[in-house]
């Protein structure tokens, strides 16, 4: 019993002062980049716009999560300088539309556009911990208009605490990785391609 005691405090330690110290400030957010297919259905723009709650990063755009140490004291999550989630959503979303056989272009008022909401990008929890994200797409023909197809995407990753950032950030690095299969099935069913065609 003692010398698990004296582990658990030299953990609880060893994360603190790994925190103090900064030997881990921000966690770099990242996918594998899916192969894009080659055949071109048509134009589209991507619009994604940040509605998380406040105290989820809706007030910090770059804040992911809370990570607690053995005694439960919190500290947060960062995403690294320019992948913050809303920079990497636009990004892996606008690749798999790519992987589906779209080009995805800037110009606003000439071609369909797919607005994305991100809805959660959090991760948190104490020992056992999860990241999770929610967001919505829907296909409009411009930013005002009705939208032909809608869907609402759900991924997350458990996770194990260790001492550090690396569990967490492999975490939400799974996480994105099945958001990315989930949205390159949507983008290549047939729904999407015959709302696509619709415009």
């Amino acid at each position: 019993m003692n010398n698990h005691r004296i582990s658990f405090k030299l953990v609880s330690l060893a994360f603190i002062v790994c925190f103090i110290s900064g030997c881990a400030t921000s966690m770099s957010l990242r996918y594998e980049k899916p192969k894009f297919e080659a055949v071109n259905k048509g134009k589209i723009h991507v619009v994604v716009n940040d509605q998380r709650p406040p105290d989820e990063g809706g007030k910090e755009p770059a804040r992911v999560g809370t990570i607690r140490s053995g005694v439960g004291m919190p500290f947060p999550l960062r995403a690294s300088d320019g992948r913050e989630p809303t920079k990497v959503l636009k990004e892996l979303v606008s690749d798999c539309l790519k992987a589906a056989g779209y080009e995805v272009v800037e110009q606003i008022n000439t071609v369909p556009q797919l607005y994305v909401v991100l809805k959660s990008f959090w991760c948190d929890g104490y020992q056992y911990s999860r990241a999770w994200m929610t967001m919505s797409a829907e296909l409009k023909s411009h930013i005002n208009s009705q939208s032909v197809w809608h869907h609402e995407f759900e991924s997350n990753a458990g996770i194990v605490s260790t001492v550090g950032y690396g569990p967490f950030e492999n975490g939400i690095n799974t996480m994105l990785e099945d958001a990315k299969q989930k949205l390159i099935a949507q983008f290549k069913d047939s729904k999407f391609q015959n709302n696509f065609k619709s415009f």
